[in-house]
């Protein structure tokens, strides 16, 4: 069964795929939402009177204009950090699976690791994505893998959740 060998080409699309995976995943996203909550709260709290038929439409509108905003704004950072780093473009990584560690070879080198470096492993419908911190990782994507390389996955995936 080992070595197992995956390679990935990280292009704009899975670039994009990662960055959104972990950043919903994170806690920047989830202090957002908190925070548009309180905000929304205060607001329907010292709302006066006479406006408070119109509150229902004014939250819900502040919600989709946020929301909006907070999307196209992440996906244009997403996109514009992508572009400004040269070594990102079209990245092809090789992932190496052994017994006791696994390496990344890229055009940027050949990277060591342990399995004790994997902070989390998480997975969607179309990638896997191993996370050395909280914003470090590496995609994976599922059509890439040998039907070996996703029960490799899924079991590392079931010991780093």
């Amino acid at each position: 069964m080992f070595p197992i060998h995956i390679t990935t080409l990280v292009t704009e699309e899975v670039y994009q795929r990662f960055a959104w995976s972990v950043f919903l995943r994170g806690k920047r996203f989830l202090l957002n939402i908190i925070i548009l909550i309180g905000i929304l709260s205060l607001y329907l709290t010292f709302l006066p009177d006479n406006l408070r038929r119109f509150s229902i439409f004014t939250v819900l509108f502040i919600s989709l204009v946020t929301f909006s905003a907070m999307y196209f704004g992440m996906d244009f950072q997403i996109k514009k950090a992508y572009q400004k780093t040269p070594f990102w473009k079209d990245m092809e990584q090789t992932l190496i699976f052994e017994k006791d560690k696994f390496s990344v070879k890229s055009k940027r080198g050949e990277f060591l690791y342990s399995y004790d470096d994997i902070v989390k492993v998480f997975h969607t419908k179309d990638d896997f994505y191993i996370m050395l911190g909280p914003n470090i990782g590496f995609p994976i994507e599922k059509k890439n893998c040998t039907p070996e390389a996703l029960e490799f996955l899924l079991e590392l995936h079931i010991e780093h959740m």
